[in-house]
């Protein structure tokens, strides 16, 4: 028994000191990814991210950067009220992340992507902290985020954002712009203008063509716009290492252009999968198995002329082959090599590469069974591929593959898809999980990210997930909810205090599996068969709304607090159209004709006064989504082409409405001139059907609908505002009045 017992023990530590040389392994690895700045490189540039935000306050502040310090560090010191605060950091990046600690922590102040509320007080706090974080990553972005979000930046864009990236203590982030690079590759190989033409996407649904989703749609590209992308990745690629950030690039994944059938008639490729119903002519790239030799030249073609375009790399690289594509066979072997293959191409063209991969192909994929997905993943040496558990708060594949079969991970908060508006989140989830996966037992979890498919939405999950990456130790919720509001508003307001308390035990108190896609009933397309997707009691919405209005005689001038007033009201209208729509469908099904007419007029009324609160606010204009789509453009057409890539993704998604609704944001003029119209001829054609006693029919609803009101807004110029001139205060006030004080709803 004493003889069983040693060798139990024996194992145990043998598996144990297996352990612990692996994460040894992973940090030989993993160190390689991180810029080559030098210190006075990455601490003038944290420099300049302070003179950026506080230009007459930048000289109390001074930072200095130590390789030296342990990896993601930073500390504060001020002992002398004459004195600027010290902040010595690892990395510029922690620099930053270690000032915005330092302006919230003892300043109250707040930097996000809406505005900034940065009233510092005239003498500067002493401090005395030094802060490491557990993770070694701290990621941000989605490939998706490069379309519904990033689309039409420019550079003052990115200066802002990046900044804003720095002060997050963000350390790894994506740089996916590769279209004037294939363009080279593919002319090299032989394929012709008008067959690169009809390969590429526009810059609406860059993010597809580039995982092998579909060709062609909203092209063609100009080979200006694609000289100017690039030329705009390269400054951004450069502004983030400076910074210390580091920046995964990206590597060929095996799809490529139908004309590559010409050239290569010997090769066997294979057409991917029709994704969402997309026709043919934008549909079916087609695939190099990565055991091809085919593959490994184009893979290294296209990698080598990345690197040297971006200036180098470092050492990390992006390559998603199967994303919502099932890999054309279903047997370890094969997908075992795939992989190899993959990260060899890497290893060919950067002996130190690192694969980093989005496990979102994992995800509610029955196609990936446990054997197959450990065949793939430990097809490549451990440490050699980063995975991202791009969905950790409701379906964390850590989990289910015990640390994704001992590769290192990044535990990730998707949160949001199709950059939709509407208030929702899961911190508690958010608050608890990361800790666990970091405790559990054999944990490779090497990091934390954000990665939602479009951003300028809920802003307080994402700076709470980011927080939780540089510090593992639970939150105290209520503390941490009155502290947001003191910083994003400057002052200590009971009836916000209360309005946020509430928010975070409604709206933000998600706990569950459902994907919150943002698919609202006020933005869909109408039908018999939608649902509420409120969790909580819609009253909560109401009273928030009533805290908030109080606090504006103190708190209307700020901008974040109009923000969010606006967001607040348009959220109770949300709510109100789904009460609505369940009464009315109950009244219509019922043959209640009376009832019903009375409801559709409350619920167009509620679309128009959720219009009228939005266009308070130009964060909720479509007018500034569209106009810097045309701003992008250098000629007319070009113009009327990304204007139409602007218009198709926000609402039919594809030539004939593939995916539509997904990514439908609740803007003015969005209500106004799409949904409104929508649902005015479904409420029209449903008491047609009441009054002649016949039964509705929904296809003729269905095409007549895409006929008239969907596809004609995708083609349309009218031009919308990007300035307001109402009052958000005043407008919530009236609004209030209407639907909570009187018998309107």
């Amino acid at each position: 028994m004493i003889y069983i017992l040693n060798r139990v023990i024996f194992f145990l530590l043998l598996i144990r000191i297996n352990t612990i040389d692996c994460n040894r392994d992973y940090d030989n690895i993993l160190k390689n990814i991180k810029s080559e700045a030098n210190q006075q490189t990455q601490a003038k540039s944290a420099s300049d991210v302070i003179a950026r935000i506080v230009p007459d306050r930048a000289k109390f502040f001074e930072v200095d950067i130590n390789f030296d310090l342990p990896r993601n560090t930073f500390r504060l010191l001020k002992k002398d009220s004459t004195e600027a605060v010290i902040i010595t950091a690892s990395s510029g990046y922690a620099a930053c992340k270690g000032f915005y600690y330092y302006l919230k922590n003892y300043c109250n102040c707040h930097i996000s992507w809406e505005g900034s509320q940065l009233t510092l007080p005239a003498q500067l706090p002493e401090v005395d902290e030094k802060v490491t974080s557990p993770s070694y990553f701290i990621y941000y972005q989605n490939v998706c985020t490069w379309s519904y979000s990033f689309a039409w930046w420019k550079w003052d864009d990115w200066r802002k954002h990046i900044d804003w990236m720095a002060l997050n203590g963000i350390s790894l982030t994506l740089a996916p712009v590769q279209e004037m690079i294939w363009t080279e590759v593919y002319t090299e190989l032989g394929l012709t203008t008008d067959e690169i033409d009809d390969h590429f996407a526009g810059p609406g649904f860059f993010a597809w063509q580039r995982m092998g989703n579909l060709r062609g749609w909203g092209g063609p590209l100009s080979s200006t716009f694609k000289k100017a992308s690039s030329d705009l990745q390269k400054q951004v690629i450069q502004a983030l290492r400076d910074l210390g950030v580091a920046v995964a690039l990206p590597a060929f994944a095996g799809h490529v252009p139908v004309a590559f059938e010409r050239i290569f008639p010997n090769v066997t490729m294979t057409p991917v999968q029709r994704w969402n119903r997309f026709p043919d002519k934008y549909c079916c790239p087609l695939f190099i198995d990565p055991t091809d030799p085919l593959f490994k030249k184009v893979g290294e073609m296209f990698l080598r002329k990345i690197v040297k375009e971006y200036g180098g790399s470092n050492h990390i690289y992006f390559s998603d082959p199967f994303n919502e594509l099932e890999p054309r066979l279903a047997e370890s072997g094969y997908l075992a090599n795939a992989s190899r293959g993959i990260y060899q191409t890497m290893k060919e063209v950067d002996d130190k590469a690192v694969w980093l991969l989005q496990g979102w192909m994992f995800v509610k994929n029955p196609f990936w069974n446990d054997d197959l997905l450990k065949s793939f993943l430990t097809a490549v040496p451990a440490g050699k591929m980063l995975v991202l558990d791009l969905q950790s708060e409701q379906y964390p594949q850590y989990e289910r593959t015990r640390s994704f079969y001992g590769q290192p991970f990044i535990w990730c908060m998707l949160h949001n898809f199709g950059g939709t508006t509407g208030m929702h989140g899961s911190i508690d989830v958010v608050n608890t999980k990361i800790i666990e996966a970091h405790k559990m037992e054999n944990s490779t979890m090497y990091g934390v990210g954000i990665t939602p498919e479009g951003i300028n939405q809920n802003y307080v999950m994402y700076e709470f997930a980011l927080e939780r990456g540089w510090d593992h130790t639970p939150a105290n919720l209520e503390k941490w909810f009155q502290q947001y509001a003191l910083g994003r508003y400057g002052q200590d307001n009971d009836f916000i205090k209360k309005a946020w308390h509430l928010l975070r035990r409604s709206v933000y108190s998600f706990n569950g599996t459902e994907a919150i896609r943002g698919k609202y009933i006020v933005c869909r397309r109408p039908s018999f068969k939608l649902a509420p997707t409120a969790w909580y009691n819609n009253s909560v919405i109401e009273n928030v709304w009533g805290n908030f209005l109080h606090a504006s005689s103190e708190l209307g001038q700020s901008n974040l607090y109009n923000h969010d007033l606006v967001d607040i009201t348009r959220q109770y209208f949300q709510n109100k159209v789904e009460d609505l729509y369940t009464r009315f469908i109950a009244a219509f099904l019922r043959n209640e004709r009376h009832a019903s007419l009375k409801l559709s007029h409350q619920f167009v009324e509620a679309l128009r006064d959720m219009d009228r609160i939005l266009s308070s606010s130009t964060d909720y204009q479509i007018g500034k989504w569209l106009e810097a789509a045309k701003e992008m453009a250098t000629t007319d057409a070009e113009r009327q082409l990304f204007e139409i890539n602007a218009r198709n993704q926000i609402t039919i998604w594809g030539p004939k409405g593939q995916i539509v609704d997904y990514a439908m944001k609740q803007w003015s003029g969005m209500v106004n001139d799409y949904c409104l119209p929508r649902w005015e001829m479904f409420f029209t054609m449903c008491d047609r059907a009441l009054e002649v006693r016949k039964k509705f029919n929904m296809t003729e609803f269905r095409i007549k609908v895409l006929k008239e009101i969907e596809e004609p807004f995708t083609v349309d110029n009218k031009i919308y505002p990007t300035a307001t001139t109402n009052g958000a205060v005043l407008v919530s006030e009236q609004l209030y009045a209407k639907w909570t004080l009187s018998d309107v709803g």
